[in-house]
């Protein structure tokens, strides 16, 4: 059997990853990068922390996996009629496809956002906002105002993070008289709006006791390089952060000929969670209930590789079971919130528990060896911009 794997994220590389360990043929997984990205570490990356923690040369997951090719490309088109994927340098041959595109972040129309705000979703996004620091730091000179817009997670996690790297910069570099803050900004009633009152609650009281304020019911309606336009009120500032919207990615909507979409955009898969025949969509992408983060992923990912396995000796199997999963949020230094089905727990415990959750996401793709070093990675003492 011939499989292609399109997507170098959690889906993508955890499907290759068991389709070698269950030897079911050739796999061929293509990525635009040639590492891959642990999302759920990137705010730390972001700000300060060591990048090993974050970034994972492909090369390095599939050392052990000699009928893994991993091939950096793009890939724009799928016809599935002669089963090909086009990429941008070649054509690929496949008998399966499994698409794990993910997501890519949209600002909503919201004028100058795509211009003007920072990102940490990729490595460039973070490089484009370390430099950004740096240079305040040259110039001895931090914003009055640090702006995080969107409270989901992501936001939350930057936010206080970002609020205790501005302290420990200004104290390393001397910034005497020094008078910042971090604001976070969300459209919604409250922040984490997929996650529970309590969660809400207790995050909300642990932010702004580190010293971040925020503001709930607020919308953004425009930013340029020296204002953040908020419920129609100007306010200065040269550092704004876009953590809030995605959709799904553009090669659904430019091959729409070849999937059912879904209003949103994502593509609605049949209980086995193919698109088609011999085409699999998995991860961020599809409309399957808890989709869009990474351990859904992981699972649709271990799904799809067990099932063309039994399929290619004639065995059946029962249709993918989505089931809810811990959300956890690390909410600054040694503190966090984790949830699931209505048990919580928060502070060192809830910190703790997302470490292991970490982890946990690590050792779906590396020896335990390898995923135990990149996981302490994080303790590492912060560095200077």
């Amino acid at each position: 059997m011939n499989v292609v794997v399109v997507g170098g994220g959690f889906a993508g590389v955890k499907a290759a990853l068991e389709l070698s360990k269950r030897h079911v043929g050739k796999i061929t997984l293509i990525s635009n990068e040639t590492y891959f990205l642990h999302h759920a570490t990137l705010y730390a990356t972001a700000t300060g922390r060591n990048a090993a923690e974050s970034v994972i040369s492909l090369v390095d997951i599939f050392a052990a996996h000699p009928n893994v090719t991993v091939m950096h490309d793009t890939v724009d088109a799928i016809d599935p009629a002669r089963r090909l994927v086009i990429g941008g340098k070649k054509q690929y041959h496949y008998d399966e496809a499994i698409l794990a595109l993910g997501s890519v972040t949209t600002f909503f129309g919201i004028k100058g956002m795509a211009q003007h705000a920072f990102g940490i979703k990729s490595l460039d996004e973070i490089k484009k906002f370390k430099d950004h620091i740096h240079t305040e730091l040259v110039d001895k000179k931090l914003d009055k105002e640090y702006f995080v817009i969107g409270a989901g997670p992501t936001g939350v996690e930057l936010a206080a993070a970002l609020q205790e790297y501005l302290h420990y910069l200004a104290d390393t570099y001397r910034l005497t008289g020094t008078r910042t803050r971090v604001t976070l900004v969300e459209a919604a009633p409250r922040i984490v709006p997929r996650s529970s009152l309590t969660a809400a609650r207790l995050i909300s009281k642990r932010l702004k006791k580190l010293g971040v304020r925020v503001m709930v019911n607020h919308k953004v309606s425009a930013l340029d390089d020296a204002f953040i336009t908020i419920e129609g009120k100007k306010i200065p500032t040269t550092t704004a952060i876009w953590t809030s919207g995605v959709a799904n990615n553009p090669f659904f909507q430019a091959n729409e000929h070849a999937f059912h979409l879904a209003p949103n955009g994502r593509v609605n898969v049949n209980p086995h969670l193919q698109a088609s025949a011999h085409v699999f969509v998995i991860g961020d992408s599809n409309t399957v209930a808890y989709s869009g983060t990474s351990w859904p992923a992981l699972y649709q990912a271990a799904y799809v590789a067990k099932y063309l396995a039994r399929r290619q000796i004639h065995r059946s199997m029962g249709p993918f079971q989505p089931h809810s999963v811990m959300c956890g949020i690390p909410v600054g230094e040694k503190w966090g919130y984790v949830e699931w089905m209505g048990i919580y727990v928060a502070g060192w415990p809830g910190f703790i528990v997302r470490r292991w959750m970490e982890l946990y996401g690590y050792r779906q793709l590396l020896s335990l060896q390898k995923a135990v070093a990149l996981w302490r990675a994080h303790d590492i003492p912060q560095i200077d911009t």
